[in-house]
């Protein structure tokens, strides 16, 4: 969990667009978000991010975020995401979304973010890639 909590906060975009990709920690590109929109790095669609909701390829809802919160798919929260620091439910920091770049609790970096909103890169790794 601590793993996914801190990848939680990270990476989304949809076209091939310079400014809105999100790599790995070796700089690969691993996905693309854009309108809501969640594509791998083939350009496959995986999933949507739209109105406090995160939902899967197929549609069905598979999270939610509201302000700092982060939920299940049952609205049990499961993580906190101030803008920077990634917090599981108990309040534990188990990462950082900073400057471009995503770390985890210990400062290493596990990937990098270009044009993509914090909380979107972050709900990325928690639930698409993750």
């Amino acid at each position: 969990m601590k793993a996914v909590l801190t990848c939680l906060f990270a990476l989304m975009l949809v076209g091939q667009a310079y400014a809105q990709r999100l790599k790995n920690s070796s700089g690969t590109i691993i996905g693309y978000i854009k309108n809501g929109r969640v594509k791998n790095s083939s350009g496959t669609i995986t999933g949507y991010i739209e109105a406090g909701r995160v939902k899967n390829s197929s549609g069905k809802i598979i999270g939610y975020y509201d302000g700092d919160r982060i939920k299940n798919s049952s609205g049990t929260i499961i993580g906190y995401f101030d803008g920077e620091r990634v917090k599981n439910s108990s309040g534990t920091i188990t990462g950082y979304v900073e400057e471009g770049r995503i770390k985890n609790s210990s400062g290493t970096i596990t990937g990098y973010f270009e044009g993509v909103r914090r909380m979107e890169a972050a709900l990325y790794f928690f639930f698409f890639f993750y």
